[in-house]
């Protein structure tokens, strides 16, 4: 059995990675994808869970709005490293706190309902709240019978459809990512109302111009006569066929593996999207590093500024100051501002779009004075050329070191460390009354161990560079002190 459409706890399931992946094998299902709404949490989790003689597939479902109305979009088999896709999923969890905002006001205002400190505090720290989360505490405060009602005479009429995703933004950034975007219940999904055949031709019109790549013809809610002309019109429209239950766990009652409201039999071959899945994984070809942003280093002004993940890991770290010294490749602190601030600051433009971006406190003109620049060094961006540029400028520099350690160019390093005054790796802190020699002897003393250093970050550099070009990066953003 073949299950794509399947949700956890993360979004508005109610059935933890664990519990899920055991009833996932009572099912029978041994192709299944976990398909939260706008978090790949649980996907992430269910990763590493599955078992080997299972097939899972990473999936996403996203909530979007187009000019032709609201839809939902699949996301299957993508690299959640890919920039275009992370800032979506940022994007996305921006506009379900929003949304989450207003029902709790609209609420208040309209009804005179508020939750107790703790209710709230519960409801803002899930990854993904939406409804039935808000409906299912209505109903244990006695304001409904059950769920649906609760949800269609109080949440319903507050009217959140500006926060929900641009259909074609998330379409884009599932392909950019090297996946498979996939309309949700074309027709309607559970709890919802159907769409007539001209509302579902026009949206179909919108999506393919995006470059939607398949459709959701297998549904748990469906008839055999709605599944057929969904199939019909994948195949005439060359897109990829798809299908789910919407699993939601006690929220739905929706059985896993229920792809049909009749009893059709569904299996894998019908599903032509495995297929491309699998095609595109074996010939996806993930780059060994990337330049991650990681936490708002602003407010870990000390933490080590470079960071190159190895996204072999598949681990998300971009919320976990812990994770991120566990898991990233760190280039330290003090020898980058000893060694690598200098040369960096030589080739930073000022011009570059992407840093201008500044808040007040980091107003350009403040640059001169140097205080404001090595602030706000961890969020310097460089063009790839640039940083081609900073790769010949430290193999100059290490090759003065190797054969002519005393000459002028290399001034400007011993002048800034003066001036700087910035920590030695392993040799203790400079202070006001360091003298020429004693710089000269602590560069002597660390040489060999510099030339190494720069020789081995050349390396790194031209692996971010690599990196950068195969995902479509054009800028790299460069951590410091």
């Amino acid at each position: 059995m073949i299950d794509l459409h399947i949700h956890s706890k993360a979004s508005d399931g109610t059935d933890d990675i664990d519990e899920l992946l055991d009833k996932i094998r009572e099912a029978g299902i041994t192709t299944f994808a976990v398909t939260d709404h706008d978090t790949i949490e649980g996907a992430m989790e269910m990763e590493g869970c599955a078992h080997d003689d299972m097939t899972f597939i990473r999936g996403i479902e996203f909530s979007c709005i187009t000019e032709a109305g609201k839809c939902h979009i699949l996301g299957y088999g993508y690299d959640w490293n890919a920039r275009p896709f992370r800032e979506l999923l940022e994007e996305g969890r921006k506009r379900r706190r929003k949304k989450l905002e207003s029902r709790l006001e609209y609420l208040k205002s309209e009804f005179g309902i508020e939750f107790s400190d703790s209710e709230l505090e519960k409801l803002r720290m899930m990854s993904s709240v939406g409804k039935p989360h808000l409906g299912n505490l209505l109903v244990s405060k006695g304001y409904a019978n059950d769920r649906r009602s609760a949800i269609e005479k109080y949440i319903n009429p507050c009217k959140t459809e500006s926060a929900r995703l641009d259909g074609i933004k998330v379409i884009k950034a599932i392909l950019a990512s090297g996946g498979i975007p996939v309309w949700a219940h074309p027709l309607g999904g559970t709890d919802e109302r159907e769409i007539t055949i001209p509302e579902f031709e026009k949206q179909l019109k919108v999506l393919m111009e995006a470059g939607i790549q398949g459709l959701e013809c297998y549904y748990s809610k469906y008839t055999e006569e709605q599944v057929s002309f969904l199939v019909n019109t994948a195949r005439r429209n060359d897109l990829l066929i798809s299908g789910g239950s919407d699993y939601h766990g006690g929220n739905k009652s929706v059985r896993l593996g229920e792809l049909c409201s009749s009893d059709i039999v569904v299996n894998e071959s019908m599903l032509t999207v495995v297929a491309k899945i699998r095609e595109k994984a074996e010939k996806r070809r993930e780059p060994l590093l990337e330049i991650v942003e990681g936490p708002d280093l602003g407010a870990y002004f000390w933490i080590e500024p470079v960071k190159i993940q190895d996204i072999g890991k598949q681990t998300d770290n971009m919320d976990n100051k812990l994770e991120l010294e566990e898991e990233l490749i760190l280039i330290e602190e003090d020898i980058m501002s000893d060694f690598l601030y200098l040369i960096f600051k030589r080739h930073f433009d000022n011009e570059l779009p992407a840093n201008k971006m500044r808040s007040d406190e980091y107003a350009l003109e403040r640059y001169t004075d140097g205080i404001a620049f090595e602030w706000n060094l961890t969020d310097n961006y460089y063009t790839l050329d640039g940083i081609r540029d900073v790769i010949k400028d430290i193999q100059k520099i290490t090759e003065l070191l190797k054969t002519d350690p005393k000459n002028r160019d290399l001034d400007f390093m011993r002048e800034g460390l003066r001036e700087l005054g910035y920590y030695k790796p392993r040799k203790g802190a400079y202070n006001a009354s360091i003298t020429e020699e004693d710089v000269e002897k602590l560069a002597e003393e660390n040489m060999p161990e510099l030339i190494d250093f720069y020789k081995r970050f050349c390396s790194y550099l031209e692996q971010m560079i690599k990196a950068a070009e195969e995902n479509g990066y054009d800028l790299i953003s460069v951590s410091g002190p």
